[in-house]
């Protein structure tokens, strides 16, 4: 075990003696020994130096002040809320490489950190690079290329040395010749995306607060580009989580609990089948059951996102259509959605999301289960009446919504046109399976293998449907092809978010065929029946408030991200069927209506957002995680719903 003692200023030659020697002007400043007078050793300070000092001195002043005047406000929550985003801030990786302030302003932050060796022995890379100009074959050797100020750096200044960085090989799926990057591991891989911006960090803190710590506390970050396949084939992803789980159990004697967001939910549905299977981790029908206590599932897109159909087809998503025009001419200009979607096209991870079920679930061109207009006011009146036993006064429901949009005079497009093409393109709506067949013909032959060798993404109906399909590797990914574990003593959780404005659809437009082509011309493989390749686009001019459809995007109910269907029909409806849950596990569903904090400091949403990344904030998400981590989940936590999940579910054709 190695103590780490906080160092005083005393303690940090890096920063304290330098103060020392600027402030009082000794000799070895200057590098005279001669014992002149000061007045003759001043004359050997450099001005920058005495810059730097009283640019130091500048921002210590100015922290103080900041801190006085903090304790003096009388709204003390917003500013503990402006404090957290800039807790565990490194001012010096956020400064440009070549700055003269780089090594001055990075001491600042040295001084709240460990102390290190800094004997000279330990750093020949110096000498090597002052007296032989050795230079970085790998500039970006053990940098994190996704989040952190690293990636917004090589973004914008060696743009094309990231996306060599970050994709993957078309044919494999695996790491390009010449390329090595893996996930960060321990606590610290996803407690903040970037310094401020917290992740899982709320959530580990609370743990910590109740007792957990490194030793009974495992964070099993993954690489999220590669398909689930390549996580055990590169990484051996799999069988290092179920010899964790296996190690946790016997050292505890209890079983684990396991809490898993957003894609994390689906790759965890995935070790289910992966660790009983032969074709697996071989533990047998048993292992689920005699190892995991609880899966909680916060926000998981068991059946898809509609927002990666759109970034694997155009390079698009919600995102990128809102820019506005000049914006996305100099994104265009920048980072095209050429670009943007083959490299999106190389990380197969990211195409376990494409959704799932077809028209099945999200409906024909012409109607869908989750139709009308979505009003977050009503879902927070729904959540209001509910706490006081009033849910059943709301009697307002898609279909009515629909009547008298009807009236009013407004024909909505269904969500189940997943591409609303507009008039003139010569192209029609698009379902869900539609566009499925037009992605095929788009992405090429190295996408469409990569896809059918690791995803299904249809449904099955009946116990004999789901028996073949259970057994496909290909189909674990999917709850509509692969059921729950054998495991009648586990729990299931799902936390999701509603009650915001959620990408649900896409309004697309298509060039003329003489427009410069956005994808690589592959005969034979893309063209469609004009022997050319679609050049489309979300249509950015499509624009009503009243249908919920901004800058092409038609928005429905869901959490800002994974919209309502998604996140809530397996929860709801598809797991307390039989043929998907056949060890009829317990399934509790509480949704989190949505509320945006009115403080205009608190850019993260507050303690009540409900947004698919914020939730990991939720002051209530993080009380019924604790409560569950700290085995009193049988009190009160039944099922809450706020939302017209139900309501959908009952239309699904399953």
């Amino acid at each position: 075990m190695i103590g780490v003692k906080h160092p005083s200023l005393s303690r940090n030659p890096s920063v304290a003696d330098y103060l020392h020697k600027a402030l009082f002007n000794e000799e070895s400043l200057s590098g005279s020994t001669s014992g002149s007078p000061t007045k003759d050793r001043r004359k050997h300070v450099p001005p920058a130096t005495r810059r730097r000092v009283i640019l130091l001195l500048g921002i210590l002043i100015g922290m103080a002040l900041a801190t006085l005047l903090m304790h003096q406000t009388k709204d003390a929550a917003y500013m503990e809320a402006f404090a957290h985003y800039f807790q565990e801030f490194d001012f010096g990786s956020m400064v440009p490489s070549g700055m003269v302030t780089d090594e001055f302003i990075g001491n600042i932050s040295a001084m709240f950190k460990p102390e290190i060796l800094t004997e000279e022995e330990f750093y020949p890379g110096e000498a090597l690079r002052a007296e032989h100009g050795f230079k970085p074959k790998h500039p970006y050797f053990r940098k994190r290329m996704w989040g952190t100020t690293t990636m917004f750096r090589a973004v914008l200044l060696d743009k094309d040395c990231w996306i060599a960085n970050m994709r993957l090989d078309s044919k494999t799926g695996l790491d390009p010749e010449g390329v090595r990057l893996r996930a960060a591991q321990g606590l610290e891989a996803a407690d903040y995306f970037v310094q401020g911006y917290w992740v899982w960090a709320p959530i580990i803190k609370n743990l910590a607060a109740i007792g957990y710590d490194n030793n009974n506390m495992h964070l099993a970050s993954y690489d999220w580009r590669l398909a689930f396949a390549n996580l055990e084939t590169r990484d051996h992803y799999f069988s290092r989580l179920k010899s964790s789980l296996e190690l946790s159990m016997k050292t505890s004697g209890e079983k684990n609990v396991l809490v898993a967001h957003s894609m994390g939910s689906l790759v965890l549905f995935y070790f289910f089948k992966w660790v009983e299977s032969d074709l697996g981790g071989k533990g047998g029908p048993n292992w689920v059951n005699d190892h995991v206590h609880t899966f909680v599932n916060i926000a998981g897109p068991m059946l898809g996102v509609p927002k990666t159909l759109a970034a694997v087809l155009s390079g698009e998503v919600r995102d990128t259509a809102q820019l506005g025009v000049v914006s996305s001419y100099v994104l265009e200009k920048f980072f095209s959605r050429r670009e943007r979607a083959d490299l999106f096209r190389s990380w197969g991870g990211l195409s376990s999301m494409i959704p799932k079920g077809g028209n099945r679930v999200w409906g024909s061109a012409k109607s869908a289960p989750d139709d009308g207009t979505h009003d977050e006011e009503e879902t927070r009146l729904k959540e209001s009446l509910a706490r006081h036993n009033g849910q059943d006064k709301i009697k307002t429901t898609t279909v009515e919504q629909a009547v008298q949009d009807k009236e009013d005079g407004i024909d909505p497009v269904s969500f189940g046109a997943m591409l609303a093409f507009a008039e003139g393109s010569d192209m029609k709506h698009h379902s869900m399976d539609d566009s499925m067949t037009l992605l095929s013909k788009m992405a090429g032959s190295d996408f469409n293998n990569m896809l059918a060798t690791n995803y299904s993404v249809g449904a099955a109906l009946t116990r004999k449907e789901i028996e073949a399909s259970d057994k496909l590797p290909t189909s674990w990914t999917n709850p509509l092809q692969a059921t729950l574990p054998m495991a009648p003593k586990m729990k299931v959780y799902c936390l999701y978010g509603v009650g915001k404005s959620t990408e649900r659809s896409y309004s697309y437009n298509r060039m003329s065929r003489f427009s410069p082509q956005i994808f690589d011309q592959r005969p034979g493989e893309v063209a469609d029946e004009s022997g050319q390749v679609p050049n489309i686009y979300i249509d950015t001019t499509v624009h009503d408030d009243k249908l919920g459809i901004s800058y092409g995007i038609h928005q429905g109910d869901g959490d800002g991200t994974v919209p309502l269907l998604s996140t809530g029909y397996m929860c709801v409806e598809g797991w307390k069927k039989e043929v998907y849950n056949p060890s009829k596990m317990k399934v509790i569903t509480r949704e989190f209506t949505h509320y945006s904090s009115p403080s205009p400091v608190d850019i993260r949403g507050g303690k009540r957002t409900a947004d698919h990344v914020d939730i990991l904030g939720n002051f209530q998400v993080t009380k019924d995680l604790l409560t569950i981590a700290a085995g009193r989940d049988g009190d009160g936590l039944d099922e809450q719903i706020f939302s017209k999940i139900r309501e959908y579910a009952d239309k699904v054709d399953l």
